[in-house]
């Protein structure tokens, strides 16, 4: 069993110990600024729920300098994931980066698209901001929203795409939060196929119907 894990893990670039395969995967959460505690908790809890992940909690740190875009007074996100690739020890197998901080990336023809999160196939870390999840919502919403996308990010450095199957937690939300809050937190039985270590979630788990 623990080849064939090794074999999936491989293809999808985790990068799996035999040691790791045995147990639950390492992965980290990097506060970036200021971020509510029971937002970076309820992203930890959640994250654990959604994949079988042991999520560990670094001490915040400040947003690097070489990120910030001065013309629109936020960081890159690209740039984030570098500075977290180099920054956070290689026995993390994952680090999400989480900050309160508007983020861009470039999208086609637009050079500074504000976004939700970035997270890229197969790779190490991924980054994802509470913003635009934080606009004119109560703070339940905002922390509803902000697992969802942690959820979604994790799963693109796990290998997985956008899926166009409704609901599940890879929808790409192309820039509208409104794609967020239809889905329902989970990924779809497709997804779990194409990730080892997914769970199911109680919602989804056989049973009495």
């Amino acid at each position: 069993m623990s080849r064939i894990i090794l074999l999936l893990s491989a293809l999808l670039g985790l990068a799996i110990s035999p040691a790791e395969a045995a147990d639950e995967l390492k992965i980290a959460l990097q506060p970036l600024g200021k971020v509510p505690a029971d937002v970076v908790e309820k992203a930890r809890g959640y994250l654990e729920q959604i994949y079988a992940v042991h999520v560990e909690v670094l001490a915040a740190k400040e947003l690097p300098a070489s990120a910030f875009y001065r013309p629109r007074e936020r960081y890159r996100a690209e740039k984030l994931l570098d500075w977290l690739e180099a920054n956070t020890a290689a026995t993390l197998t994952k680090v999400i980066g989480i900050t309160a901080a508007d983020i861009s990336t470039t999208k086609g023809e637009v050079f500074d698209w504000g976004i939700f999160g970035l997270g890229q196939l197969g790779q190490r870390p991924c980054v994802l901001s509470t913003f635009r999840l934080a606009r004119g919502v109560p703070h339940e919403k905002l922390l509803l929203r902000t697992q969802r996308v942690a959820a979604h990010e994790v799963g693109h450095t796990f290998g997985l795409e956008h899926c166009p199957t409704p609901r599940c937690t890879m929808n790409d939300a192309e820039g509208k939060v409104a794609t967020v809050d239809a889905e329902n937190g989970q990924l779809c039985e497709q997804c779990r196929a194409r990730v080892p270590i997914a769970k199911i979630s109680p919602a989804d788990a056989p049973g009495p119907r």
